[in-house]
Order: C-alpha cells, then structure tokens, then sequence
C-alpha cells in the first residue's frame, strides 16, 4: 500500500510539474508573437526590409511600449554656425518686399509735376513735421504755392528733399527739368524748385529765426523781423537764395 500511495503521489507532482511548464510555455510562446510595423506610412507589410526584420519583430509586450530606432528616421541635428544660418535665411524668406512708392500717386499732376494735395501728402507720410503752405499771388510771378517743412535732423532734412526729387522724377514727362537740391550740405534750410511750388525745409532753429510763415500770410509790411534795422538781411538772403534756385538737368 504505501508504495502505491508513494506511485499515485509522483504521478500528481508529475501532473503539476507538467501543467506548470505548459503554463510557461504558453506565456513564452504569447511574448514571441510578434506584429510588423513600418515607420514610413507607405511601406507595405509584403514589402519590408530583411535588414530590419530582427529590429521590427520585437516581443509583442515590448513593440507596443518602444519602437525600433533607424539612421534614416533621426533629426539632422546642425552645429551653431547652421542653425543660426538656417535662421537668417528663413527671416529674410520672410521679410516683405517693401516698395517705397506704395500708396504713392506717381501721376503727373493737372498744375505741374506736383500737385499741392500729392505733395503734402508725402511729406506727411515721411515723417516732415509743421508743414505749412501758402498760396502765392500770381503778381509776384513766382510760383503758385509755398510749403515749408522742419526736418528732425540734417539726415532727415536730406532724406525728405532726395525722396520728394525721386518721385519727381517718376511723376514728370520727358520735357520737365528735374529740380536741383539747393544746399544740400546745410544743416539749417534745403530748398527744391518744383515748377509751381517752392519747398523750403529747415531745422527747427532756422526755421523761427527766418519764420517764412509770416513773410508769406500778413507780408512783409506786417513781419517784424522784415521790420527790424538788425534784420533788414533777412529778406536779402532770401531773395539772394530764390534767385538762385534753378533745375539741375534733364536727364
């Protein structure tokens, strides 16, 4: 009897020992399942490469969590120098092209190269401050209107008179003279003839010592300054000035 009991006891251990390795079998033989997968959404699962294989048939529990690394799927990573290159270019890609005549009339005017309105409108677009303008009468057989402007500094001055002689030069017809930039060098007044407006442009200080602005709206009668014994050149030098205001060319 106890050596049948000793036999049905083994055969139990048996049966365990058996039901415990078929277990883990079964659990090994789940983990070697494996799925394909392409890190491209255009490969197709008959068409893969034989040299990924070993990397993309990974343990099903492992596939799901990580994903097989390959050279031609890494970020290109740049050193400084290309990055900033990269940077710039991009920047410049996106900077637009500013057109400096935009929003600009470049029609010839009805009284001459410039009209009055297109004028001061561009003077008030490059930032000229106080502008004033005075019709002129037509016995001083002059010019139709005088604008006077205050540049912010001598670069400002120059900026505004070589701007207003650009669009000049796109408004007129062959035969208008291009206008001569009278004391370009100046710190203090620029003046441009242009046919039937005379631009004066000043730095603030020239600008209240000459004050044209009551020269030209009460007359000289009236001026102070004109009136003064201490300021009787004023009106010399500016009558000296307009008369040597000519155009440059043609071309």
């Amino acid at each position: 009897m106890r050596i049948l009991r000793n036999l049905l006891r083994a055969q139990r251990i048996s049966r365990k020992s058996f039901s415990s390795n078929r277990t883990q079998l079964l659990t090994y033989s789940q983990l070697k399942l494996t799925r394909q997968f392409a890190s491209k959404p255009d490969r197709k699962p008959g068409n893969c490469d034989t040299s990924k294989e070993n990397d993309d048939n990974l343990p099903t529990a492992i596939n799901m969590k990580y994903k097989a690394f390959h050279d031609e799927d890494a970020d290109v990573i740049l050193d400084v120098s290309e990055e900033m290159q990269k940077i710039s270019l991009e920047e410049i890609s996106k900077q637009e092209i500013h057109d400096p005549y935009a929003d600009i009339n470049l029609s010839h005017g009805t009284t001459g190269v410039y009209d009055i309105e297109d004028l001061v409108a561009l003077l008030e677009g490059d930032k000229a401050n106080n502008i004033f303008v005075a019709k002129v009468p037509k016995e001083y057989a002059y010019v139709d209107y005088i604008v006077v402007v205050t540049g912010k500094s001598q670069k400002h001055m120059n900026a505004l008179a070589t701007f207003v002689r650009k669009v000049y030069k796109q408004k007129r017809y062959p035969t208008d003279l291009i206008p001569k930039i009278e004391g370009q060098n100046s710190k203090d007044w620029i003046a441009l003839d242009l046919g039937n407006i005379a631009l004066h442009i000043f730095s603030l200080s020239a600008r209240e010592h000459y004050d044209l602005e009551t020269l030209w709206t009460v007359g000289s009668q009236y001026d102070d300054k004109s009136n003064k014994p201490e300021e009787l050149n004023i009106m010399d030098k500016y009558n000296a000035f307009l008369a040597d205001l000519h155009p440059a060319d043609i071309a």
